[in-house]
């Protein structure tokens, strides 16, 4: 491709990463991406299945009569690919996407987690994933595909006179798987002020790091801590300001919850999404507001998920339960896995705990079971499975031993409240 060209493709993608708002790249041959822009990054244990998801399209689909596909995949990832050319010659393709055309509810991933046979403990990371990905409506599908299709015509990169738009669907099915100014503003700063500001600080991480959300509410309705608590770095860019303090919170925050005994694999998900919610913020407003959201959020993973009150040996039993969640489990089968006694992990697991390994799996499994139930796509006996249960009826007498009813009636009796 003559250096020309480049320069009026690359044109191109930046007008339709402009207009999209969407993570935009360009495949060379359908084999290599050669440029992108708006990149999102997938958390480490979803890389595996959707780190390759763009050369996993079909671009050239063998029965398309135009050059602008609309990809579906059973992930509920949404793509708009446009094929470029240089006469009948194929250059590449623009792909628009990932994006989302439904909510990320609890119930959509557990849709996505059943269809394409993913294990259970990915659901927390899935839905931080999620939340990070544009949702748009079908009108707004349409107008990128034409925007893209003027686009590609009048830079006679389309052998298409005429725009349709093709449907393509996929089933991924897993098989496993200035500056001194602002010195001068701080300087303006008494010792006492400062020292306040860092004492509210230390506080709040340390409600968060305890996963106090009851202490989270009344500290922040108290107004303990305010937005304008730290000053502008950047006086003359108050938004570049605010997104680079935010970003300081995030990575404390995000040290608070490890401190507060979270295991990693939660933490980075979620430390990656608020990432991404601060970049794309359009004004100090809308930064404040995620910055309420990120205090509540690390605070609820905290309470959710801190092992810090359990010996080590108790706390890699409970992190191999929760990741191993949907698969055969057992005392044998997880003191091989941690290199512990039977027995020691037995007993120590018991006196930390109050309860035996297999109630705590069961308790597990059918919490989890309770959040599936919601969803009325979803089976009993598909249900069962995804939680860890082979056998269908064992799954409905644990229910019942748990929840004092059947999973049917458990369902049967949260539709009727929701019907009233």
């Amino acid at each position: 491709m003559l250096s020309e060209e480049w320069e009026q493709l690359q044109k191109l993608l930046k007008f339709t990463y402009n207009y999209a708002s969407i993570e935009t790249v360009f495949f060379q041959s359908g084999v290599q991406i050669v440029w992108e822009s708006g990149h999102i990054q997938v958390p480490e244990p979803l890389k595996g299945y959707f780190e390759d998801l763009r050369a996993m399209l079909q671009l050239q689909h063998s029965n398309a009569a135009s050059h602008l596909l609309i990809h579906s995949t059973s992930y509920k990832l949404n793509f708009i690919s446009s094929n470029l050319y240089k006469g009948t010659s194929y250059l590449g393709s623009v792909i628009v996407g990932p994006y989302l055309l439904e909510e990320p509810s609890t119930l959509l991933m557990h849709d996505i987690i059943f269809d394409n046979n993913l294990s259970i403990w990915l659901q927390p990371i899935l839905e931080q994933y999620y939340l990070s990905l544009p949702l748009i409506n079908e009108q707004k599908v349409n107008n990128i595909s034409e925007f893209l299709a003027y686009l590609s015509e009048s830079a006679q990169l389309s052998n298409h006179s005429v725009s349709t738009f093709e449907h393509v669907s996929y089933n991924f099915r897993s098989q496993n798987l200035l500056l001194s100014e602002a010195v001068k503003n701080k300087t303006d700063l008494s010792p006492a002020i400062i020292e306040e500001r860092y004492r509210k600080e230390n506080q709040l991480l340390s409600i968060i790091e305890r996963g106090n959300q009851q202490q989270l509410q009344q500290f922040l309705k108290d107004g303990a801590w305010g937005k304008n608590d730290f000053p502008d770095r950047f006086p003359t860019d108050p938004l570049r300001s605010r997104k680079n303090l935010s970003f300081v919170s995030n990575t404390l925050l995000r040290k608070a919850a490890e401190k507060g005994g979270v295991h990693p694999v939660y933490i980075d998900s979620i430390s990656e999404k608020f990432s991404i919610q601060i970049e794309r913020s359009a004004s100090v407003q809308q930064l404040s507001e995620l910055q309420m959201k990120m205090y509540s959020e690390y605070c609820k993973l905290v309470n959710d998920l801190s092992l810090k009150p359990y010996s080590s040996p108790i706390r890699k039993a409970i992190e191999y339960i929760r990741l191993n969640l949907d698969k055969e489990l057992s005392l044998d089968i997880i003191a091989r896995a941690i290199s512990a006694s039977m027995y020691e992990l037995s007993k120590q697991f018991k006196q930390e705990t109050s309860q035996s390994i297999i109630d705590y799996i069961n308790l597990l499994r059918i919490k989890s079971a309770v959040e599936m139930l919601e969803n009325n796509y979803l089976s009993i006996t598909d249900i069962a499975q995804m939680v860890g249960y082979n056998d269908v009826n064992y799954f409905i007498k644990v229910f019942k031993k748990t929840n004092g009813i059947t999973p049917n009636q458990f369902r049967k009796n949260r539709r009727s409240i929701q019907q009233n």
